[in-house]
């Protein structure tokens, strides 16, 4: 029976591959996390107790292990620390990573592959907490695990969206839809970006701790070149409703300090946050999730939650005025 350490487990990704490796019986699964989110879950499984930035990791050190599944580093010492002590005979370290690593300012290729360049980490982005510095401190995390003589695969999704995503992202899109809300739409929705569903990433990392592969790195992406307007068409058919739009120029949303990604979800006003996965299908023999489906899936779950009002993107406060305003300009 392989040894599995999983560091988080209880979140959103974790839940996932939890459920998808409990459903087999050759892995012993023992999850490290600091016991706060969802506590109550998986009680069967064996758990130990710990803040991963502390000396609690030392905890791991006192068993050996076949595979590690890491799930919630965010910062290079963390992961220095545990590669540093590390028993070799570890079969594969899993690191889940991110696109945010690509160094968006000196390439700006359109699907681009895992050879693209990196952002770089100084030691005062190493220890910063927000969210600008998460693509270096990932970055810099990668280097080091590339470094540290382990067996490993380094992940890196996109977007990742599906039941139990907690950042109503994606979410944002349906809610809007489900309620028959006036959608802005950037661009006629045309922008591409990346997306990946969840469920393609936990069979990636199936396939990784059953395939004997070498240490490689992927872009772990369902979906290279989606759309808003894409996303719009495929939820509306599937809630069974016809989406009220309002479309606008990225010019009009810039002027009235709208910011991509964050007041509107997805929005990115260019085409090159897209990544190319023909890595991923073609070393994991991985087919991914059709889309229809994916968003089927990802609508039940919110069906079971009965539609909560998303916290992420702009209040329909501000949605409203901007609409009215973009109407008045239309017409003058």
């Amino acid at each position: 029976m392989l040894k599995i350490l999983i560091l988080g487990g209880t979140n959103f990704i974790g839940r996932h591959l939890v459920e998808s490796l409990t459903s087999q019986d050759n892995f012993e699964i023992t999850l490290f996390n600091r016991g706060i989110t969802n506590p109550e879950l998986y009680p069967k499984i064996k758990k130990i107790i710990g803040d991963r930035n502390t000396s609690d990791i030392n905890q791991i050190f006192q068993e050996k292990w076949d595979y590690i599944i890491d799930l919630s580093c965010y910062f290079p010492k963390s992961l220095s620390d545990i590669v540093s002590h590390l028993d070799k005979s570890v079969q594969r370290y899993i690191f889940i990573s991110t696109c945010s690593v690509y160094n968006n300012e000196i390439n700006q290729t359109i699907c681009r592959d895992e050879n693209a360049p990196t952002l770089n980490c100084s030691d005062e982005e190493g220890i910063d907490t927000s969210n600008a510095t998460y693509g270096n401190r990932k970055a810099e995390c990668e280097r080091i695990l590339k470094k540290s003589g382990l067996r490993y695969s380094i992940l890196r999704p996109s977007l990742i969206y599906g039941p139990f995503d907690s950042t109503d992202r994606f979410y944002y899109w349906l809610y809007q839809i489900k309620c028959e809300k006036t959608l802005l739409i950037p661009n006629q929705g045309t922008n591409k970006f990346s997306v990946t569903y969840v469920k393609d990433l936990v069979q990636a990392i199936l396939k990784l701790v059953t395939l004997n592969l070498g240490s490689e790195t992927y872009n772990i992406i369902s979906f290279p070149q989606l759309s808003i307007s894409e996303l719009v068409k495929t939820a509306s058919n599937l809630l069974e409703k016809k989406a009220k739009t309002q479309n606008v120029d990225s010019i009009f949303l810039h002027e009235n300090n709208i910011s991509q990604w964050i007041d509107i979800p997805l929005w990115l006003d260019c085409d090159y946050y897209t990544y190319d996965n023909k890595k991923l299908l073609t070393d994991l023999k991985m087919q991914t999730t059709e889309f229809r489906e994916s968003v089927s899936n990802t609508i039940d779950y919110y069906e079971s939650l009965a539609w909560y009002e998303p916290k992420y993107g702009m209040e329909d406060k501000l949605k409203n005025e901007l609409i009215e305003k973009l109407r008045k300009v239309n017409n003058n």
